[in-house]
C-alpha cells in the first residue's frame, strides 16, 4: 500500500517509516535574551470574551457524536464545532505562544497547527487513491507513531494538529468527506477491507483529537510570563504571518503544498486584529512598558499598527532589534 510524501509529487520513492525523534523539549526553540533589562514577572490578560475551554469541550462532544453516529448531521456539526476551536485557538494565539515560550514548548505549539501541508500524507485524494497514513497497514496507528510520522522527511507531512483532523472530517477543496467514510464495522463480507480503512480513520481521528487536547492542555497554564517569553511570543506570531502571506494562495490539494480555504479565512478574521487589540489592552499596560524599556520603539509601532490596522510596524520593530528577517 502506497503512502503518500514528497517524494511522491516528484516521483521518487521515500520510506517514510517514522525515525526516532527527540522530545519536545529538547527541540523547542530558544527565546532572545534582552539587552540590559530585568526580566520580571508579567501577565498578559486575553479577552474572556473567547471561551477557549468551552470550545474544546463542545468540540469533543461533536466528535464522541460523531464517531457513535456518523451522518450528515453529526458530520456537519462537527465540521461546525472544529472551526469554532480553530478561531477561538487563534484569539488565543499570543497567549498561548507566550506560554510556549516560557515553558520551552514551542514545539508543542507548532505541532498543534502546522501548514502548510501535503494532505495525501494523511488520506487518499482523488489523485492519489491508496494515498495516507490511513491507507498504510503497515503504519501501527498509535499516539508515538503518529508523533514520529510528524515531519518524519520534511515539515509538510504533518501528521497531528489542527489541519490533519479537518482533513479527516471534512476531506479537502474538491474531495469532501463523507458521513460513510466514517461507519463502524462491515455490512458484507465483501465490504471488510474498505471497513478496514473506515475503521483506521476513525482510529486516527480519535488519536489525532486526543493529542490536540493534550498539546493544548501543556499550553494552558498559568505561569509567570517574562519579558523574553513576551518577545519570543511577538516573533512566533510574526514568522506565523510571514508564512500566511506566503502560502496563502495554496488552497488546491492535488498541487502538492496545502491550506484549506477556511483555515485561511479563520486566520485572516482573527490576525492580527486580536494580538493587536490583546497588546492595546488596560489590562496589559505593564507588559507594553516592559516591553518598551527592554526594546524601545514598542509603544510607537504598536501604535502605528493599530492606526493602520497592520502587523508590518510590530514587524519593522522585531528586525530592527534582533528578530529574523
Amino acid at each position: 500500500m502506497r503512502r503518500f510524501s514528497l517524494a511522491t509529487v516528484l516521483v521518487a520513492t521515500v520510506a517514510l517509516s517514522g525515525c526516532d525523534r527527540p522530545p519536545e523539549e529538547d527541540i523547542a526553540a530558544q527565546p532572545p535574551t534582552p539587552p540590559q533589562t530585568t526580566d520580571q514577572s508579567l501577565e498578559l490578560a486575553t479577552d474572556s470574551g473567547t471561551p477557549l475551554e468551552s470550545r474544546r469541550g463542545e468540540w469533543r462532544d461533536a466528535l464522541r457524536a460523531l464517531l457513535a453516529g456518523p451522518d450528515a448531521d453529526t458530520l456537519a456539526t462537527a465540521d461546525s464545532r472544529w472551526r469554532d476551536l480553530y478561531d477561538a485557538f487563534n484569539r488565543h494565539y499570543l497567549t498561548l505562544a507566550a506560554q510556549a515560550c516560557a515553558g520551552a514548548r514551542l514545539a508543542v505549539l507548532q505541532r498543534l497547527d502546522a501548514w502548510p501541508l501535503y494532505p495525501a500524507y494523511v488520506d487518499a485524494l482523488p489523485a492519489w487513491p491508496d494515498s495516507g497514513i490511513v491507507n498504510d497497514p503497515a503504519l501501527e496507528l498509535t499516539g508515538a507513531s503518529l508523533r514520529r510520522q510528524q515531519g518524519a522527511t520534511t515539515d509538510g507531512e504533518v501528521a497531528l494538529g489542527f489541519q490533519p483532523i479537518r482533513l479527516l472530517i471534512a476531506g479537502a477543496e474538491g474531495a469532501p468527506r463523507q458521513a460513510k467514510d466514517l461507519r463502524a464495522g462491515a455490512k458484507a463480507e465483501s465490504d471488510e477491507p474498505a471497513a478496514a480503512l473506515r475503521e483506521r480513520r476513525r482510529t486516527y481521528l480519535q488519536l489525532a483529537a486526543d493529542q490536540l487536547q493534550a498539546d493544548l492542555n501543556a499550553l494552558d497554564r498559568d505561569g509567570d510570563l517574562t519579558l523574553t517569553s513576551l518577545r519570543c511570543a511577538l516573533e512566533t506570531l510574526d514568522d506565523r504571518l510571514a508564512s500566511l502571506r506566503t502560502h496563502r494562495q495554496a488552497t488546491a490539494p492535488e498541487e502538492g503544498l496545502y491550506i484549506p480555504s477556511v483555515s485561511v479565512k479563520i486566520l485572516d478574521a482573527t490576525q492580527p486584529a486580536t494580538a493587536l487589540a490583546q497588546l492595546s489592552a488596560d489590562a496589559n499596560r505593564d507588559a507594553r512598558a516592559a516591553l518598551e524599556e527592554g526594546y524601545p520603539g514598542f509603544q510607537t509601532a504598536l501604535d502605528q499598527a493599530v492606526e493602520e490596522d497592520s502587523w508590518a510596524p510590530i514587524g519593522e520593530w522585531l528586525h530592527a532589534h534582533g528578530g529574523a528577517p
